[in-house]
């Protein structure tokens, strides 16, 4: 973040000491009593380059450590000094950003403040005060350190997507707030990323409920923003009619308060085939004023719709009966109309079968303006090359027509001579494998593969002959001639395959595994690529890899873990070793090698780590039967660990007489995780729930269960929908993680516990 003011400050003090903090800020300024030793960690915070600081809240008893920081370079600063002075030694720190409760106006205030970048803990008070001014000290007689050097807008917003698809909020906001601190982009541009964020996120009510989302239905907006609006508006307006099989009342419903709403939303669907997408555009069809009966046509005619969707589609299109509708005047002229009438999806399918003439291109360049897609773009530049020569030198003189030509040019005023040929927009990422070949300067690559990650066909490379070889080949090819772009679309080509319904693929193994070497090549050790590449690395393994592919796997996490080991990265390689355990391993030395490897880093940081960790390794040891190998850690340590567990174990007392639902798919994770929560509390009862969709025995665990716990990141959106809608709201929320393995469920569990 960029420096706060002074007026920013005072109201962050004044939040942040207020009453929900018996510490009075008058006091502590005024150096009263004990509330003077708090003086100098509020001063770290007016100076005139604000320095991170560390501030206590007083409530229930008890106190609580707010690490404040200022960017995330900072927060990692500060976080590490925090693991050295006191960390789990003394505290409950183990190195982990805060889950703040944004309903608590106390860590509201700091989130507000911070944007996210704050740690929390908590201990016994004397021996954390103790801990923090030896900090403080060491930290006063340091030599300061330079600025930091500003990241490539490009690197912040593949940082950006690649938290979106491993649905990390935390890391997402972190990067967005980079980009208003350092003034990257415009107000609307941040606005339209964040209308990504809360779309990816699913956090529709909250979409919605922005405060710009009036001037949002205004402007014209990449339709990947009109396509997240028009899922909230679905999933937040219209869903539960579709649940309650209801489609008449949705048509409804549609007509008297969607439409009239939102109905700036609809100019244009731009060949989406998103089932909510396709949903209000069916009730368009239906209960719009006039109906359009060959809008519901197009419709029911998109194949690839999964059958529930297609069978309510069928159900709301059966409500309107009329034949298709007549035909007024020739195609061209219709397709002018439509135009006019800011119907443009139907005034690009009408063009598609005309004969080429400047009347056609003309439109079809507004409709390319318009809908915002490849695809278009590629047939009005199609349709331009078959004028004359005199009637494009008659469409460049327009200069509305120039200047779009030009945005498609990308690097300079289009002209005659050199305005793009259809063959430089891609129509699947081989062609723009091919085209950053030939041109690595290429100025829309990112662009057009972001567009195409949600434009392109997966299964165009199932039938083309060749296509998974060539497309190994290319990626290899382009990643010595144009290395950046392809390390910052990397989360473009990640989603595009992640969200395949039937992913993984077995004919697309060779190309996971070359994504997973292009992510340990751009990563820079941040959490969210760790998390992506178990991803990778699950589904290889869960297609089945031989030797070789497997002990590449192993070097690949071996290389991250030499590079990027410390002790906030323990939670990582434990959920990737509990990946292992799960899998057949043709390699076992190599494996063996890995488990060495965190064993010399649990000894090297063992008072920084604490023993729920020790513990989970322990077990994944007695699992991998190399009880004998690691004589030290099982032997000698047993009992310390069984103590520290034991000490450890309090927390968990908390879930006496309680119930936990955990909703994972990765079920192996899910019942080591069971094991370790019965152990440490007798009294507590864990159901387990691995269905793909809703059942009755879900929704009573979800209605009655006191603890729920969602592993977002091994999940089908149908049950994480049903837990959601089945949550009763005067219980405890869903404790949401992102990480797939057994650490990663405790840690989140052992943090909402600890409070």
């Amino acid at each position: 973040m960029t420096n706060p003011s002074n007026t920013d400050v005072r109201r962050f003090l004044e939040q942040f000491f207020s009453t929900g903090n018996q510490l009075d800020l008058v006091k502590i300024e005024r150096g009263e009593g004990s509330h003077a030793k708090i003086r100098p960690w509020v001063e770290r915070l007016t100076q005139a380059e604000p320095q991170p600081t560390v501030l206590p809240r007083w409530h229930e008893e008890r106190v609580d450590w707010y690490g404040i920081a200022q960017s995330q370079r900072q927060l990692r600063s500060l976080s590490e000094e925090l693991m050295a002075f006191v960390g789990p030694s003394y505290s409950t720190f183990r190195g982990q950003r805060a889950q703040l409760n944004l309903q608590d106006p106390v860590e509201l205030a700091v989130y507000e403040f911070t944007g996210g970048a704050v740690v929390k803990l908590s201990g016994q008070a004397t021996t954390i005060w103790e801990a923090l001014e030896r900090m403080r000290r060491v930290s006063e007689r340091r030599v300061k350190r330079s600025a930091d050097i500003p990241r490539p807008t490009g690197r912040v917003l593949r940082d950006f997507y690649m938290a979106l698809q491993a649905g990390d909020r935390i890391s997402a906001e972190n990067s967005l707030q980079y980009l208003v601190d350092q003034h990257r982009l415009d107000a609307l541009n941040l606005l339209f990323l964040r209308v990504q964020l809360l779309a990816e996120l699913e956090q529709w009510h909250e979409l919605l409920t922005l405060p710009e989302l009036g001037n949002l239905l205004q402007v014209r907006r990449p339709f990947a923003v009109t396509q997240a609006l028009l899922r909230a508006v679905y999933r937040n307006e219209l869903q539960h009619f579709e649940d309650n099989n209801a489609p008449g009342s949705a048509v409804v419903y549609f007509q008297e308060v969607v439409f009239p709403r939102y109905h700036n939303l609809f100019a244009v669907r731009a060949g989406s085939k998103i089932p909510e997408v396709l949903k209000l555009f069916m009730l368009l069809a239906v209960g719009g004023k006039p109906a359009k009966p060959a809008l519901r046509d197009e419709l029911l005619a998109i194949g690839e719709v999964e059958e529930t969707h297609r069978s309510y589609l069928q159900r709301l299109a059966a409500l309107l009966r009329d034949a298709t509708p007549d035909s007024k005047g020739e195609p061209l002229q219709q397709a002018e109309q439509l135009s006019k009438n800011g119907d443009f999806d139907q005034a690009f399918s009408l063009l598609c079968h005309v004969p080429s003439s400047k009347e056609k291109v003309r439109l079809l360049l507004q409709c390319a303006y318009e809908l915002q897609t490849l695809a278009v773009e590629k047939a009005a530049l199609e349709a331009f090359h078959e004028l004359t020569t005199d009637e494009q030198t008659a469409l460049v003189k327009v200069r509305w027509n120039q200047d779009f030509l030009t945005q498609l040019r990308g690097n300079q005023e289009s002209t005659i001579e050199n305005t793009p040929t259809a063959e430089a927009i891609p129509s699947n990422w081989l062609e723009w494998l091919l085209q950053l070949d030939k041109e690595p300067s290429w100025e829309r690559a990112l662009y057009t593969a972001r567009q195409g990650s949600a434009e392109w066909d997966v299964t165009s490379l199932l039938t083309q002959p060749q296509a998974v070889a060539e497309f190994y080949e290319l990626l290899n090819k382009v990643g010595s001639t144009a290395e950046s772009v392809l390390h910052d679309a990397l989360p473009y080509l990640l989603a595009f395959f992640q969200k395949d319904e039937q992913f993984p693929r077995g004919e697309f193994l060779t190309l996971y595994h070359s994504l997973l070497e292009l992510l340990v090549l751009s990563t820079e050790g941040g959490d969210v690529d760790l998390v992506l590449f178990n991803d990778l690395a699950i589904a290889l393994l869960t297609l089945g890899v031989n030797t070789a592919k497997y002990t590449e796997i192993l070097d690949y996490a071996l290389e991250l873990w030499e590079r990027f080991a410390s002790p906030k990265k323990i939670d990582w390689v434990l959920d990737f070793i509990d990946v292992l355990v799960s899998y057949p391993c043709p390699v076992q030395q190599k494996r063996e090698q890995l488990l060495f490897a965190v064993a010399e880093t649990l000894y090297r940081f063992a008072e920084r780590i604490d023993e729920v960790q020790k513990g989970i390794f322990r077990a994944l040891v007695k699992d991998l039967h190399l009880g004998e190998s690691l004589p030290d850690l099982l032997g000698e340590q047993a009992s310390l660990v069984e103590q520290n567990l034991e000490i450890e174990a309090n927390i968990f007392q908390k879930l006496k007489s309680k119930s936990v639902l955990i909703y994972t798919l990765t079920e192996t994770a899910a019942i080591r995780v069971k094991s370790i929560l019965e152990a440490a509390c007798k009294e507590v009862t864990v159901y387990l729930s691995h269905d793909k969709g809703g059942n009755d025995r879900l929704r009573q665990w979800v209605k009655n269960s006191d603890i729920v716990v969602m592993v977002t990141a091994s999940a089908k959106h149908a049950a994480t929908d049903f837990i959601e809608a089945n949550r009763p709201s005067h219980l405890a929320p869903i404790i949401l993680v992102n990480s797939k393995g057994s650490a990663s469920m405790l840690r989140t569990i052992r943090e909402y516990l600890a409070g």
